[in-house]
């Protein structure tokens, strides 16, 4: 029997979206995969495999991102109400805020879009800002949500220096006790890059989320 990877690259490569979103709706539905598996084990490798599928094929790598892209979007904006069961099974709650979002000039924003239901997941109080957030909007929203943690996702390297400038800029202006998480592919090749940028932790997995809370208090 194939796994439920191997089904759904059949489908993804086929650009199928009909096929690719009931089978992994059917996968949570009956309960063969969670949430976090199907984030971090199937959704994840399948968005970052087409690179090296394509990757001597410029023209078709563009167009069939976009289109792997958007099946996947619509698969991950469709799981929320087994995030909320997941949520509800595991039953932490917190009285904490998260903003996750990404950076100025940062467009990839799927990463960040699963890393925020994860904190709801993990209890949290969750807000997804998105892609391309400039300074000036994410500052607004700290003043307005009072966040103790801003997590920041990065997958393009080179706006590693926006990221820098937007937590130097939040820490220059607010006179807030915030905690900066940092991750995504930008992160990976320097193990200690999240601390170059201002972060305080790296997230690399649903696992340091749940670790998060204990971790910080012995900070």
């Amino acid at each position: 029997m194939e796994s439920l990877y191997e089904k759904l690259m059949e489908f993804l490569r086929e650009e199928d979206k009909e096929n690719s979103f009931k089978l992994c709706m059917n996968a949570l539905e009956e309960g063969s995969t969670t949430v976090v598996n199907l984030y971090e084990s199937i959704l994840t490798p399948a968005l970052n495999s087409i690179i090296e599928e394509y990757d001597l094929d410029i023209e078709s790598l563009i167009w069939k991102e976009h289109v792997r892209s958007g099946i996947i979007r619509t698969i991950v904006e469709c799981a929320y109400p087994y995030v909320l069961r997941e949520r509800d099974k595991l039953g932490s709650r917190y009285e904490t805020s998260v903003i996750v979002m990404c950076p100025q000039f940062e467009d990839h924003e799927l990463g960040a879009r699963m890393v925020s239901d994860f904190f709801t997941i993990a209890g949290y109080n969750t807000i997804f800002i998105g892609a391309n957030t400039p300074e000036a909007t994410i500052l607004k929203a700290i003043e307005t949500i009072y966040p103790t943690y801003v997590c920041i996702s990065v997958t393009n390297h080179f706006n590693l220096v926006a990221t820098k400038k937007t937590i130097e800029k939040i820490k220059r202006t607010l006179d807030k006790n915030i905690k900066f998480i940092l991750g995504g592919n930008a992160f990976t090749s320097d193990p200690s890059m999240y601390k170059k940028v201002g972060g305080d932790f790296e997230l690399k997995s649903f696992q340091d989320i749940l670790n998060l809370y204990d971790g910080d208090e012995r900070n």
